[in-house]
């Protein structure tokens, strides 16, 4: 009797004239069995840092540019307030003008980020709500990559690479055996 390793082992096998020995490594099947190419972690991380850099940029650039307008002797305070509540609630705000998985950061790398359960689009409340959680813990994410854990899902979400996905189902390989 076959396991579930020999199954996908077999299938990468398969797939691998297709898409090449690297992308055809990373096939992987959501729960509902229809398959699709793991992001690279660098990719991952690439479009994680852009993100960061992004929301982390802007709240900044306000909490400066609040300083340097206010005539308030208070404005290293209120600056400081502006930046912190920036780093809250520009990563929900970003996250949910691309309630579609695919923030800046994920167009720029060629990934998406989408439901384990089914390859669904995160959707737009939880969109923003990764976003908070992806952009306030990058710096431990990071930190935990180099370190050597490769891991950067959570069990709910993943990273698909994008284009290699849409080269695997073109060429027939859509769900598990």
């Amino acid at each position: 009797m076959k396991t579930e390793q020999d199954v996908m082992a077999h299938l990468r096998t398969q797939a691998e004239p297709v898409l090449g020995k690297a992308a055809a490594a990373r096939i992987r099947a959501f729960e509902n069995g229809d398959l699709y190419v793991e992001a690279r972690t660098a990719s991952t991380i690439w479009a994680w840092l852009v993100d960061f850099l992004l929301v982390t940029g802007l709240s900044v650039a306000a909490a400066v540019a609040y300083y340097f307008k206010s005539y308030s002797v208070d404005a290293a305070v209120g600056a400081s307030v502006i930046g912190i509540a920036g780093l809250f609630v520009l990563p929900l705000l970003y996250g949910w003008f691309y309630g579609n998985g695919r923030g800046l950061g994920a167009l720029f790398n060629g990934i998406r980020l989408v439901r384990l359960r089914d390859g669904g689009r995160i959707g737009l409340w939880k969109a923003g709500w990764a976003m908070l959680i992806r952009t306030l813990g990058f710096v431990i994410i990071a930190l935990g990559v180099l370190n050597g854990d490769v891991t950067v899902t959570n069990g709910v979400r993943t990273s698909i690479d994008v284009r290699e996905t849409e080269r695997l189902r073109a060429a027939g390989f859509v769900r598990k055996p």
